[in-house]
């Protein structure tokens, strides 16, 4: 628990917060909405003809899967009909990464705050190639989720069953002090929840993990939503809470406005460190629930603690001291545990004040793969996206008319 005194009690909150792995469960056991045949998906809300191509076909792809349709395209007339509930993984209690399309039958990493009893949700990571969240679809695809729902999801649970909760604050400390920025780059973190589980997992279940740098990304992105979730509800507070894209328009919440969405067209990555053989034209706009990772402090925000995530998302490294200079102006706060490498590192950074962005115009920088813009091709670079000024804005001045009329 957090001692430190915090003038925001929302700050406090995010402090104090100490989200732990639990279990791996069906989306449909954790989400009611999901269990009634509903699906979610990144990013603040749209209709599924306004989506990016990815997202409109992982999410046929996932309905196909669920059963809800005999193809993608059957399965998006019905979305497009209102037959299917759609909902935001945030409206939900959770995030998902890219397109983020969560069905019921997928399992779903589940992190718990003990002191508050709060929990928070994000899917199981796949890995890298054709994979759904960039729209993939195909045999490989198909039989990789089915493995992940008959396989991978159970074993994890027992493992988790076994050990006990996985301490995440935990594993971001070592992570930071390994080289990661729990965000981009992950292979430290992916390492470290693998060697905690490995007496208890089956092989195949072990080399999965191995073989996927990418895998504690999602246990990243559960932290960060469940302790942001904490964080929110607190009157007046200008903490950012929410920061998410669907590929056409980026959305945020404040602690202090509860779950009302301010929105601004996303844009493309810049810098971008491309693949070889791929063009800014290739280019999809900011996608994905995996911004709340900065929100919370980390990835893009915590870059001095990973000088090797610098190149792979455009960056020079000696630029650091002076990017981490700019961004510990829009900070809430110092983190009370966390620190930007080893144990003598400067703290991390907790939280964004949204106030402080609109007074300094320094929008909170985010770290990402970069998406084809056709689905299914997948990732294509890595770069840096910064979410709409406007939203800022226009959640500051809401922030101020509540106040306004507060007896």
């Amino acid at each position: 628990m957090c001692t430190t005194l915090y003038a925001d009690p929302a700050v406090a909150a995010l402090a104090a917060a100490a989200p732990q792995l639990v279990t791996v469960r069906p989306a449909g056991e954790v989400v009611p909405e999901l269990a009634a045949g509903g699906v979610s998906h990144a990013g603040p809300p749209i209709e599924p003809a306004a989506m990016c191509a990815p997202m409109r076909r992982a999410l046929g792809v996932a309905l196909t899967l669920e059963g809800r349709a005999a193809s993608a395209d059957e399965a998006l007339a019905l979305l497009e009909a209102g037959e299917i509930p759609l909902h935001p993984n945030h409206d939900l209690g959770g995030v998902g990464p890219m397109s983020g399309a969560v069905t019921a039958s997928m399992p779903v990493l589940v992190a718990r705050d003990e002191a508050t009893g709060k929990e928070a949700w994000c899917p199981l990571n796949e890995g890298s190639g054709r994979v759904l969240r960039y729209g993939g679809d195909g045999p490989e695809v198909v039989q990789r989720l089915g493995w992940m729902r008959d396989t991978l999801g159970p074993a994890l649970a027992e493992a988790l069953a076994q050990h006990g909760p996985l301490d995440l604050m935990e594993i971001q400390r070592r992570a930071l002090a390994a080289g990661d920025e729990c965000h981009h780059r992950t292979d430290a973190g992916s390492q470290l929840t693998h060697d905690a589980l490995a007496p208890w997992l089956p092989a195949d279940v072990a080399a999965f993990i191995l073989g996927n740098s990418q895998f504690f990304l999602n246990l990243a992105m559960v932290a960060a939503k469940l302790a942001t979730a904490c964080a929110a509800g607190y009157a007046g507070s200008p903490l950012l809470t929410v920061l998410a894209r669907n590929g056409v328009e980026v959305g945020i919440q404040l602690s202090g406005t509860g779950d009302r969405w301010f929105v601004g067209p996303a844009a493309l990555p810049d810098p971008a460190a491309l693949y070889p053989g791929r063009s800014p034209a290739d280019m999809n706009p900011d996608l994905g629930d995996s911004a709340i990772i900065e929100v919370y402090g980390l990835g893009a925000l915590a870059l001095s603690a990973s000088p090797l995530s610098a190149p792979s998302v455009g960056l020079d490294v000696a630029d650091t001291e002076e990017i981490m200079g700019r961004l510990w102006q829009i900070a809430a706060a110092e983190h009370p545990a966390l620190r930007l490498g080893g144990p003598d590192a400067p703290a991390a950074i907790l939280g964004v004040d949204a106030r402080a962005v609109v007074a300094t115009g320094i929008r909170p920088p985010v770290h990402t793969g970069i998406a084809h813009r056709e689905p299914g091709v997948g990732q294509i670079g890595g770069g840096v996206t910064h979410p709409p000024f406007e939203a800022f804005t226009a959640a500051v001045e809401a922030l101020d008319a509540q106040a306004a009329v507060t007896p």
